[in-house]
């Protein structure tokens, strides 16, 4: 599944040359393909199953083409992103649930979390929470107003830099602001990537 999250990650890059080079089925095949290896990766033991699924996806992809809705779903695709995410990071911080960035936190630093690091990392988990709001509404304001060049501009392009952003700038600030658990950034991206939610 990890090999299957980075050609996810590459997903922005192609869409966004689909679209400056007017070749919007790329992104439509490259969805697809992304699809058919996650019904491969999941491991599905019945046959019957897999091959309904295989064929549902292809199915699916062969009328987005034919029928020149391409666009729509290569703008639906960052926002059901973005909702998925802004879903799964308030729930995570209703009553009883532990905050997404308190899980990582703890995996980072490979032990639990002391009240300061916790109150820190829900206050964390808050500001991606409105990063991915205000991402959605960009994301919308950007569909109805701006062509879609410039859509894939701000959407594929502009939104992974202000995520990198935030990340970046989260990272800066907690080591200074707990200097004992002070890592570098690569160790940090390791790290990070070993962790998984419960």
């Amino acid at each position: 599944m990890a090999k299957l999250a980075i050609w996810a990650i590459l997903y922005p890059i192609v869409a966004h040359i689909g679209i400056q080079e007017s070749k919007v089925f790329l992104p439509i095949v490259y969805l697809t393909l992304l699809a058919l290896l996650f019904i491969y990766f999941s491991k599905i033991r019945s046959w019957i199953l897999s091959g309904v699924l295989v064929s549902i996806v292809i199915t699916a992809a062969f009328l987005v083409i034919v029928l020149g809705k391409e666009y729509l779903v290569i703008q639906l695709v960052p926002m059901l992103i973005l909702l998925t995410l802004i879903f799964l990071f308030f729930k995570s911080l209703l009553f009883g649930n532990t905050p997404i960035i308190t899980t990582f936190a703890a995996c980072v630093d490979d032990r639990p979390l002391n009240s300061d690091k916790k109150i820190y990392t829900r206050n964390v988990t808050i500001v991606w929470l409105l990063g991915f709001v205000y991402l959605a509404i960009q994301n919308i304001v950007a569909a109805i107003w701006l062509s879609i060049e410039d859509w894939s501009w701000l959407s594929n392009t502009g939104s992974y830099i202000f995520i990198s952003l935030i990340m970046l700038g989260e990272f800066i600030y907690r080591n200074k602001k707990f200097k004992q658990d002070r890592i570098s950034f690569k160790t940090f991206l390791v790290r990070l990537s070993r962790c998984r939610l419960k």
